[in-house]
């Protein structure tokens, strides 16, 4: 079984790298004014680039570049530990000089090769830490040989650290966000009762669905990711459900029945409000955690709510979110039902694949069962009553 701490890292690593992904624009066009200010001082350095860590699957990925001519090197990765010379200054905290390329022995990586191929001579590396953690790394490069000095470094190093806010105050905003809703989901099921298991699950038999039926739709890596960053919050207005209805043993009533399920569009007002906070309302991702509140209870069939969608009208991302919180509900104890085996839960989410639930996600999810028992059996609880 894996520890709420483990958990919550492997969220904290998603968040940070999907928060990257979101504010791409915003650290690109800081970087290219503070790219113009320093060609102002220093014309030789005709290249910046960002490159963020991700500490869960340690790969290092160019994140952000400015540079004035020349092909760019945008969307490069690679294990950090297969280029020891970035280990060795995230180890030390200390930039890295080299004010001749063509002498100097580099590791035989694409970045590499790259920076050879471009016919950079002098490069200064920055590491980006923040509370003693890697965050990423800066790379200054130049065609010239020497341009590095002790006065140049010194000074890069302000506008190093400036970058490295820059960066870390980019990735905290959507990091804040999700942790606030995720907080806030965390409450209505500690109200529950719970520990918060169903959303671990949940959010990985997502992630598992909608890595299998992205390609399909057009949609890449990034989208399964944002999927995980965003499903454990579908049931975030739960925190506004009255205890006498959410805490309810049995089945609930025609009134208590609506009252409850006024939790989506509680969910999706406080979804909206937080995004305003922080002021995220442009990002392209941030539609995701809305389509997935508000419509994670409708059906294919248009017999769910709020607004009594079907099929195609039900965004791809509620439909993934609904056949993994419908599984996860069927396979684990409820007020008005003992926990179904698993192969009860795949058999009543294949008898439900058309009429009520999107059918290449219980088919992705069958694909997947063992994938699927595994996540059951790693974030294993005792479930109290909740009510769907």
């Amino acid at each position: 079984m894996m520890d709420g701490t483990e958990s919550w890292q492997e969220f904290a690593a998603a968040a940070a790298r999907q928060a990257g992904k979101l504010h791409l624009a915003s650290v690109s066009d800081k970087l290219r004014g503070l790219h113009q200010r320093i060609r102002e001082r220093h014309p030789a350095i005709e290249r910046i680039a960002v490159a963020l860590y991700d500490p869960e699957s340690k790969r290092i990925k160019t994140f952000a570049t400015s540079t004035d001519r020349g092909k760019t090197l945008q969307g490069y990765e690679c294990p950090l530990d297969e280029v020891p010379s970035l280990v060795a200054i995230a180890a030390s905290g200390e930039a890295r000089v080299i004010n001749d390329l063509s002498v100097e022995p580099l590791a035989d990586t694409a970045h590499s090769r790259w920076l050879r191929e471009e016919a950079y001579l002098s490069s200064l590396t920055l590491p980006i830490m923040r509370n003693g953690h890697l965050l990423g790394f800066l790379f200054f490069d130049a065609r010239m040989r020497g341009v590095f000095t002790d006065e140049v470094v010194t000074g890069m190093h302000l506008f190093g650290h400036l970058l490295g806010m820059i960066v870390a105050q980019e990735l905290a905003a959507v990091q804040m966000l999700v942790g606030g809703l995720r907080l806030a989901s965390r409450f209505a099921h500690l109200r529950d009762l719970e520990t918060g298991a169903h959303l671990d699950r949940m959010a990985r038999y997502a992630r598992l669905i909608a890595r299998e039926i992205a390609p399909a739709h057009g949609l890449g890596e990034d989208y399964a990711e944002d999927i995980f960053l965003f499903a454990p919050l579908h049931d975030v207005g739960k925190v506004g459900v009255p205890d006498r209805i959410l805490l309810k043993p049995g089945r609930l009533d025609a009134v208590e029945r609506e009252i409850m399920e006024g939790h989506v569009t509680l969910g999706l007002e406080m979804a909206e409000r937080l995004i305003g906070d922080f002021g995220l309302a442009s990002l392209a991702s941030v539609d995701m955690l809305r389509n997935i509140v508000i419509a994670h209870h409708e059906r294919m069939d248009g017999s769910g709510y709020p607004y009594g969608l079907a099929g195609e009208a039900i965004p791809l991302e509620a439909r993934i979110v609904a056949t993994a919180d419908v599984f996860d509900a069927l396979a684990c104890a409820r007020s008005y039902k003992p926990a179904w085996t698993l192969e009860h839960a795949f058999e009543e989410i294949t008898r439900m694949a058309g009429d009520k639930l999107y059918r290449p996600t219980v088919e992705a999810l069958l694909k997947h069962r063992a994938e699927a028992t595994a996540i059951h059996d790693r974030f294993r609880n005792s479930e109290p009553p909740q009510h769907l």
